[in-house]
């Protein structure tokens, strides 16, 4: 199984044996690819029943053992571990799927606005541990975001 350059980009920030939320999965190429070269622990979200369908059958084809679920970002999602992965979509959506206190890894992709999407993470204490930036047929932006550590004075 090939990854574009974006995803195999992405899975490279990936450790292995990582538990990974994926939301705009898609066809959950990205979550095979970890759980199969990885393995991760992957859970693929979309909003669209005809992409979580697509993921399931391409999970059994490739032999992959991950979860695929129909639903509107991360509502009504436990997070613990996981790293969360938004790519594919632009920088508002991933915004409105990110507008709660969270304290995950991140890793984002947006299409559009990559300043705009800098300025919400600072805004939600995140900081930018690494950010690449890949020629696929386009550019595309991605940033690993982790969550600022407070330290308490002394």
């Amino acid at each position: 199984m090939k990854l574009s350059k974006r995803l195999k980009a992405i899975s490279d920030l990936i450790p292995a044996n990582s538990n990974v939320i994926d939301v705009g999965a898609d066809h959950a190429f990205l979550d095979i690819y970890l759980n199969k070269y990885k393995n991760c622990k992957c859970l693929a979200i979309d909003k669209s029943k005809y992409c979580t369908n697509t993921a399931i059958s391409n999970a059994k084809k490739y032999h992959a053992n991950i979860t695929a679920i129909t639903n509107d970002g991360l509502n009504n999602i436990n997070l613990n571990d996981e790293i969360i992965v938004i790519s594919g979509m632009g920088t508002k959506n991933i915004q409105k799927i990110l507008n709660f206190d969270l304290q995950n890894d991140l890793i984002l992709s947006s299409h559009t606005n990559i300043e705009d999407l800098k300025h919400f993470l600072q805004t939600k204490n995140y900081f930018i541990y690494k950010e690449l930036i890949i020629e696929d047929g386009k550019t595309y932006n991605i940033i690993y975001a982790k969550k600022e550590v407070q330290h308490e004075q002394i």
